[in-house]
């Protein structure tokens, strides 16, 4: 036997007609319609206002939003955003809170929605991550068969010139041939290493 689908909207006209009806008292059609009786006095409360409409849901969207910015601030975060087309919702915020610091600026997240609705803005796409390597590329068997060349990533050193690591490993003994600073991440500075590496 197949499940008896219920609608909300039956269940609530076939309610309120019996109320009218007077079939029975108001506790005991609440019980048989598995409703309390706040609910039941509700819905006979809305169908006397409204009629038949008045059972239906309503929107439960606010009816005032205290937060909602006024068309003249958004106006402003426009203008501000047309005369400098690459500013981001945190920029335009510190600048507006700069120029206007007794205005009580929205938050970022909010400026932010304010230019995508106006296609001011994109979401960025999301970068695809590159789906990791279960194993190595190569088994080194013995010393020697296979090195791992890498930079470890460049920093600033103490006189602010930047500086480039060059690390050469073994990848059977995990030996560390080469940690060499240079001056710049190239073909010529990395060969340099290598041969002398080789020879």
């Amino acid at each position: 036997m197949p499940w008896r689908e219920v609608c909300p909207m039956d269940e609530r006209v076939g309610f309120v007609a019996a109320v009218l009806g007077a079939e029975q008292n108001m506790t005991e059609l609440c019980e048989d319609f598995g409703i309390s009786r706040k609910t039941g006095y509700k819905w006979l409360a809305r169908y006397r206002e409204h009629g038949a409409a008045g059972l239906y849901d309503l929107s439960r969207a606010p009816h005032r939003v205290p937060w909602a910015i006024s068309a003249a601030m958004a106006q402003a975060i426009l203008g501000v955003r047309r005369a400098h087309p690459s500013w981001g919702p945190k920029k335009l915020r510190s600048k507006l809170c700069e120029r206007a610091p007794e205005q009580a600026w929205p938050a970022a997240s909010t400026i932010g929605e304010l230019l995508r609705r106006e296609g001011l803005s994109h979401r960025r796409k999301r970068r695809r991550r590159a789906v990791p390597n279960p194993g190595p590329l190569m088994v080194a068997a013995r010393a020697n068969d296979l090195w791992c060349v890498d930079f470890k990533g460049w920093f600033l050193t103490g006189d602010g010139a930047r500086c480039d690591p060059l690390t050469v490993t073994d990848a059977f003994s995990r030996y560390l041939l080469c940690a060499q600073a240079l001056a710049r991440p190239d073909y010529e500075s990395c060969r340099a290493q290598l041969e002398r590496l080789f020879r």
